[in-house]
């Protein structure tokens, strides 16, 4: 009877019937109260019921009952993490750890717990034991980086007798953790991490190298810092001095303060679109300082109740707070005031307006190859009306906020009347569950993609993020983190942080992706080129794809350009030489040439 009940704790558990299953474990327990795995299973149906306390007493039970069964210390150990009983989790990491020690989270968890009591060098050796096993353990760098600079003054006890030596066998591999380190712009504890090594091995040259590289590294850093500090002193009103303070900080993993230069620029001038700037966005988000920033955003509403950017500003707050509802009423509320202020400049204010149902058209992409401009002269089309925000990137980043979310940002069209509405996100180019989901949704939408030379699109993205102050390192630098990357999961294509220099270029990948879901009658693909040599033309062919009569601008500027230095020839070469097969593959697809050299 008693393996009747847990079994049926077993299916009811991969059910997901969570309560159910909890029911029959107890069941189980009460018919044999020495049997493990029936606690064993408690534990983890409790867990899923965030009854913290109780599987807390089935996990420790198990162990009693079965001490040579790691995973029941290991659960032990994650919800004793939870209630933030710092010694005992440590202690039940231990115990698994002696079980079985090549599981990489065992000692990343480890660390974390002898985080939180301020066992800084023990720490350091559990992290380093879970990338000698896992170098790629989510979020392992940035512990490691942490408590190096807590322990920077007592390292030299890190490396005991026989745990972790540094030999000429595993040099490669401290090197590998500074680079890492390096990398993930922690570069003080990349120069920690080398100083620590040269304590223990002081006549390795390649240590030395390393060191030297990384200090030169970190004087870029400190001076980049100390400009911007001098700007904000000599204009300490100025929103960007702030801004770009606030940038550079965030690159250093200065968190507190970068956050508090953005709250400083957001005060100076709230009446911009400061939705835009994602890195602001994530620092606000990791700080906690949503808070302050909705109640900034509702004072200058209240002050200036005609007010368009603080407004949309605070449907971003709100958006990030996880208040969707609310977000869509602030998006809704700066849609009609956008919508009837085009009305009243057209004497048409008597019109009734509906909600947009779906977008007529989407610039899918791809990023750095016109699509701004292309949507600001079509933007200026008597027959289009424009969303609140050009870019979305609902269907690639922001799936999860919900279509109601989406459709808010949208702008109610006059009933009866020949509108057409569509955003621009060249983020869906290149996002692999896009295609899918769009069509799921609005399968008659009409696409539109540019494609530019892929060397100087990669080109011209990196230096558009470096003036954005999103791009801290060097072109050379920024390449070669990618092609590792890419080497690992040569699929992966990241979100809003920068990078894809390469892989986004990559255009045969995404094409077939798009033409997998939608038909071609829906897509037109341009060619930069062709719209930069003329604009005029190129946007009557897009009016002509999408049933618009002919619509002439007096002029078309470029609307989001970029300037910087020409890059060498060797480095042009090469990205040439790596972009070719893809370029090569694209033409044969599409059955038309691009011409890129």
């Amino acid at each position: 009877m008693n393996n009747e009940y847990h079994n049926l704790g077993n299916s009811l558990q991969e059910s997901g019937k969570f309560d159910e299953a909890a029911t029959a474990y107890k069941q189980a327990v009460e018919l044999n109260p020495d049997f493990s795995w029936s606690y064993h299973g408690l534990g983890d149906v409790l867990v899923k019921l965030e009854r913290w306390e109780e599987a807390v007493v089935a996990y420790n039970k198990a162990v009693e009952l079965n001490p040579d069964f790691s995973w029941s210390y290991h659960n032990l150990g994650d919800v004793l993490l939870k209630l933030e009983q710092w010694e005992n989790a440590a202690a039940a990491y231990r115990c698994e750890i002696e079980l079985k020690s090549d599981f990489a989270w065992s000692f990343g968890n480890l660390g974390d717990a002898l985080t939180k009591l301020k066992q800084w060098n023990e720490a350091i050796y559990a992290y380093l034991k879970a990338i000698l096993i896992d170098r790629y353990l989510p979020g392992i760098y940035e512990k490691l980086g942490y408590v190096l600079r807590q322990a920077e003054s007592d390292l030299r006890s890190v490396f005991l007798p026989g745990e972790l030596p540094i030999t000429l066998e595993n040099r490669d591999f401290y090197l590998g953790v500074g680079r890492s380190l390096a990398q993930g712009d922690r570069l003080e504890s990349a120069i920690i991490f080398c100083k620590l090594l040269l304590t223990n091995q002081p006549i390795c040259d390649m240590l030395a190298v390393q060191l030297g590289e990384f200090l030169q590294e970190q004087e870029k850093c400190d001076r980049a810092l100390a400009s911007s500090r001098e700007i904000v002193a000599q204009k300490p009103d100025d929103c960007w001095s702030y801004y770009n303070l606030g940038a550079v900080l965030s690159h250093q993993k200065k968190w507190n303060e970068a956050a508090t230069s953005f709250l400083k620029a957001i005060k100076i001038n709230p009446d911009i679109p400061w939705w835009f700037y994602y890195n602001l966005w994530e620092v606000l988000v990791k700080e906690n300082k949503l808070d302050q920033v909705e109640n900034l955003c509702r004072e200058v509403v209240a002050a200036q109740p005609e007010a368009f950017w603080p407004y949309l500003n605070l449907g971003e707050v709100l958006t990030r707070q996880g208040k969707i509802t609310n977000a869509i009423d602030c998006y809704r509320t700066v849609s009609f005031k956008q919508t009837f202020a085009y009305l009243v400049a057209k004497k048409q204010e008597h019109w009734n307006l509906k909600s947009v149902k779906a977008p007529n058209f989407i610039i899918i992409g791809s990023q750095r190859c016109g699509t701004t401009s292309l949507y600001t002269y079509l933007a200026q089309h008597p027959q289009i009306l424009t969303p609140i925000k050009k870019e979305m990137d609902f269907f690639s980043w922001h799936f999860d906020r919900g279509i109601d979310w989406y459709l808010a940002h949208f702008p109610p069209i006059p009933a009866g009347e020949q509108f057409l509405t569509g955003e621009a996100s060249p983020s869906y180019f290149d996002c692999r569950e896009a295609p899918g989901r769009l069509y799921s949704a609005f399968p008659e939408v009409k696409l539109v993609v540019l494609l530019r030379n892929p060397v100087d699109r990669a080109i011209s993205q990196f230096y558009r993020l470096t003036e954005l102050n999103w791009e801290g390192r060097s072109f050379d630098r920024a390449i070669s983190d990618e092609i590792a990357r890419l080497a690992q999961n040569p699929a992966y294509i990241i979100g809003e942080e920068p990078g894809n220099y390469l892989a986004r270029g990559r255009y045969i990948e995404f094409i077939k992706n798009w033409l997998d879901c939608f038909p071609k009658s829906q897509l037109l693909i341009l060619r930069s080129e062709d719209f930069y040599a003329s604009a005029a033309t190129t946007v009557l062919q897009v009016l002509d794809f999408l049933d618009l009569p002919e619509y002439q601008l007096p002029e078309y500027p470029n609307a989001n350009p970029g300037s910087y230095q020409p890059i060498s020839d060797s480095v042009r070469d090469w990205l040439s030489d790596y972009f070719r097969p893809y370029n090569q593959e694209l033409e044969d697809y599409l059955g038309r040439r691009f011409d890129w050299a």
